[in-house]
């Protein structure tokens, strides 16, 4: 088997090294710069990295990755495609030869978000398509392009195993490109389910709350928008757009996946405000049930944290639910060990359960 790792690359001199280490047990790593004005192409070099100097006029994310895996060897069997701020975790090679079968002609890895190389701790997974076989693969989409197969019959597998780290670089600028070629991403193709939701949530960052939610609401209505977890992920951001429906769309938002902790966070926010502490109590108890993650990039690492641990112990505290609010509280503390209002917090059920527990004196 010959594999080869390719990317496209501009500036990335912060993380050459890292990704072309990472990838030495490729027969081929091949990178296409696309104008690095740094010691981007200096240092994958030295690394033994083959270099491509391209120029994409217009750009598009698209045409410069088809570009890049057209450099690709012919006799290269599978492909990785691994952007310059990802790195393979060791044990990667044996684990692919072991996965890929004949006939495959893709295959799924594991994607882990981290803070940093020096914290291990992932902040977010999930599953993604980054192995592929040498032909019959193209992109597409001038943005959030999609590895698109063109073949008969695509076979996929998956493992787990394989681990690619990302730590995202918030300091490079090529993200002010996205909302332009994601617009025309849009008007390529306005029945591309994905590009829709993608661009109705970055018009919601930007707080262009009228256009955000004329597409996640189209979005809604396309019949290839068929993901539960994502179109309740569409309703949580029409929920915070639109503060006159905002609980209609929280329920529908819970009904189309209520397995999903980050609905039941934001219902409970809601219900505190308000203080609707018997709803609040429920949405909390079936929050706190939710234990296990999708695993995909919609997870949120914000509602695995205390926040529905406190909002359950103060809604049990109005319910004079004493034990559970207890319960609870001490939970939220064990997850923020240095927020003092969660301190104070528990100490003050501790106090009023233990007076209510004392026996009345005789009269």
């Amino acid at each position: 088997m010959k594999v080869a790792v390719y990317t496209i690359a501009l500036n990335e001199a912060a993380n050459a090294e890292r990704w072309a280490s990472s990838a030495v047990d490729a027969d081929y790593r091949v990178v296409a710069d696309t104008g690095s004005t740094d010691d981007t192409v200096r240092l994958l070099t030295a690394a033994g990295v083959t270099v491509h100097r391209l120029a994409i006029r217009p750009w598009r994310f698209d045409l410069a990755r088809n570009a890049a895996m057209a450099l690709l060897p012919d006799d290269v069997d599978v492909c990785l495609t691994m952007d310059m701020d990802r790195y393979l975790e060791p044990g990667w090679r044996p684990r692919l030869e072991a996965a890929w079968t004949p006939g495959m002609t893709a295959l799924f890895c594991q994607v882990v978000y981290r803070a940093s190389v020096e914290d291990p701790r992932p902040l977010r997974n999930w599953s993604a398509k980054n192995f592929h076989h040498r032909w019959g693969y193209r992109f597409k989409r001038p943005v959030h392009e999609a590895l698109d197969f063109t073949g008969a019959s695509e076979v996929v597998g998956s493992c787990d195993d394989i681990v690619v780290s990302e730590i995202q670089d918030h300091n490079k600028t090529t993200r002010n490109q996205y909302l332009p070629l994601m617009e025309l991403a849009h008007k390529e193709d306005p029945d591309d389910a994905q590009i829709c939701f993608w661009l109705g949530r970055e018009h919601m960052w930007g707080n262009r709350f009228e256009r955000g939610s004329e597409l996640l609401q189209r979005y809604l209505a396309l019949p290839t928008a068929t993901w539960g977890e994502e179109r309740s992920e569409a309703m949580r951001y029409l929920a915070r757009m639109q503060a006159e429906r905002k609980m209609a769309w929280l329920e529908k938002a819970r009904l189309e996946a209520p397995h999903r902790r980050e609905i039941w966070l934001d219902l409970a926010e809601e219900l505190h405000a308000q203080s609707d502490w018997l709803n609040l109590f429920w949405a909390c108890t079936n929050g706190i049930g939710k234990t296990q993650r999708t695993g995909s990039y919609l997870d949120d690492n914000h509602c695995w944290g205390f926040r529905l641990f406190d909002l359950g112990a103060i809604a049990a505290w109005h319910l004079d639910m004493m034990e559970r609010a207890v319960d609870w509280g001490g939970q939220a503390l064990a997850l923020d060990p240095g927020n003092q209002r969660l301190r104070n917090n528990l100490d003050f059920f501790v106090r009023l359960r233990d007076e209510r527990a004392r026996p009345c004196p005789p009269t």
